[in-house]
This record gives structure tokens, sequence and C-alpha cells, in this order.
């Protein structure tokens, strides 16, 4: 896992390079032709894996953000906010059925950097993303504190990702994204406010 974590994290770097270097010599806003300044997009997605899980993941990462493009300093930057829900088990032992039942409440903040491309269905991005995962569990019922188990404590996450939303028609889209943070990698559907 930590090998994949770590191939993961230097293709999203290499990814990143290559985008900043594409455009970065132009200082004026050029997104892509799908999604424009003043634009705001809702999407939902599910994603597959997740850091900081405990056990077995019973419910996969499903998450609902929301970017809003705006020029900024002449880039077409994308920013805006991120939700996210996930569950996990698990056993102290098979034989003895106890089972700590972890949930995950993600809430964070999103940016991303947009490439530029001449087709009103396509839109590239690659991004960065920091939020808070608040961590509840429950324990198993009769669990002495003694034996010196507890659940886990919520922390910070945050995540790089690269992906790009495909538009069905002008106001719906796909998505996916690929990256680490809130699901190594996120499929779901994107509409146009």
């Amino acid at each position: 896992m930590k090998k994949i974590s770590i191939l993961v994290i230097l293709l999203i770097f290499i990814y990143s390079v290559s985008l900043f270097a594409q455009e970065s010599v132009a200082k004026t806003a050029d997104y892509p032709t799908a999604f424009q300044p003043g634009e705001k997009i809702v999407q939902a997605g599910l994603g597959f894996g997740m850091m900081g899980v405990y056990g077995d993941v019973v419910i996969p990462p499903i998450s609902l953000s929301i970017d809003m493009a705006k020029e900024i300093e002449g880039y077409p930057i994308s920013y805006g906010a991120i939700i996210g829900l996930a569950k996990s088990e698990y056993g102290w032992s098979s034989w003895a059925g106890d089972k700590w039942t972890y949930t995950y409440f993600l809430i964070g903040a999103r940016a991303a950097y947009h490439l530029k491309t001449k087709s009103d269905k396509i839109d590239p991005y690659g991004g960065l993303m920091l939020g808070y995962n608040i961590v509840s569990f429950n324990e198993p019922s009769g669990w002495d504190p003694n034996w010196n188990y507890s659940g886990g404590d919520s922390y910070l996450m945050y995540g790089f990702y690269c992906g790009a939303r495909y538009f069905i028609n002008p106001k719906m889209a796909i998505y996916a994204e690929l990256g680490y943070g809130f699901g190594y990698l996120n499929l779901g559907l994107s509409f146009k406010l």
C-alpha cells in the first residue's frame, strides 16, 4: 500500500508539473471551452480506496463537491468545497466477534488548475484538497477499556488529484479523478448550475 501511495503521489507530481509547464508562459486565463469563468459545477461521486481507514471499508467514500471557475492572477483556476462520508469495520479477533465500526465525515476545500482544450466536451484539471476528517466509532458491547484498544482519532486530510470531466450535454458530465485523499479513484456525475 505504501508503494502504491508513493507511486500515485509521484504520478500526480509529474502531471502537475506538466500542467503548469504547458500554460505558465501565457499570463491570460485560458479555460477549457467546457468550463468558463463564472460557471459553477456540483459533483457527486463514489471513491475507491481511502487514506487513514481502520479495518475494512463497508461504505466506500461518497463525496459531494462544488467548484467555481474564477480567473486568479491570469490563471484558469477553480475553487470550492467538498464533503464526504465513508464507513469501515475493524475486527479484533474473528473468534470473539469483536468489531469496531468507524464513520468518517470529511469537510474540506479544493482548488484546481484547468488545461485549455478546444473541445466543448472535455475539462481536464489537476488540483489540491485540504480538509478535516471527523472520525467517530462504536466499540463492541461489553468491551473492557483496560484491554488497551480504543478507536481512532479525527485527522487533517490532504489530497492531490488529476481528473477530467466529459460533458454528455451542456449541463451534465461524467467525471473521473485519480489521486491521494478521500478516495484514490473517484467516479461520478457533474452538473453545471
